[in-house]
């Protein structure tokens, strides 16, 4: 059975559009190929930006090569995904801040990726896929969210080759029927 991440990044996930898109494509990914899913529900996680301590812990760690220090418990869960799913509302150009410091915690060296004798940088992560699901307020396209740029440029570091977005738009524009656009992402095609 492969593995599926759900890095959840949404925030009132009673009523959070991106997290219904976002739990819509899971269904459909699943029923394509048969996933055991993890969801890492960032909200509830203990995860904080990096300060001079915590970097400063982190390079002992790595400098020790002690790969198995619960420090990177992300990172490892993260590396051995088959697919990944982040769901993560557009905010300030971007995405909210945890998913910065989620980003922070798995990026190590070693783990999801690692550098070869040229300095070009390898990606070590399994996966095959990772989609991108996020909802806007306004009319930004997925060529304008910083966000979705961050982590497609990131998945190819990590050497996951496919990155896709899946948005909705408009949401808070108060002509549109937000419903009817979270109703439309979710009927439309999912899945590349």
């Amino acid at each position: 059975m492969k593995n599926l991440l759900f890095v959840n990044s949404c925030v009132n996930r009673e009523t959070s559009r991106t997290y219904r898109i976002g739990k819509e494509l899971i269904s459909r990914l699943m029923a394509g190929d048969e996933y055991a899913v993890n969801e890492l529900v960032l909200e509830d996680c203990n995860i904080h930006a990096l300060n001079s301590k915590t970097l400063n812990e982190r390079v002992k760690l790595l400098a020790n090569a002690d790969f198995t220090n619960e420090t990177f418990a992300y990172a490892h869960q993260f590396a051995t995904a088959d697919c990944i799913v982040i769901a993560a509302p557009y905010w300030d150009s971007g995405f909210p801040t945890m998913l910065k410091a989620y980003i922070e915690a798995i990026s190590i060296n070693g783990i999801v990726y690692r550098y070869d004798e040229q300095g070009n940088s390898v990606g070590l992560c399994r996966a095959d896929a990772l989609y991108y699901v996020t909802t806007r307020g306004g009319y930004v396209g997925d060529e304008n969210d910083l966000g979705f740029a961050t982590i497609a440029q990131l998945a190819m570091f990590y050497g996951i080759e496919n990155a896709k977005c899946i948005s909705a738009e408009g949401l808070d524009i108060v002509t549109n029927d937000a419903e009817k656009i979270v109703e439309q992402a979710i009927a439309g095609d999912l899945i590349p």
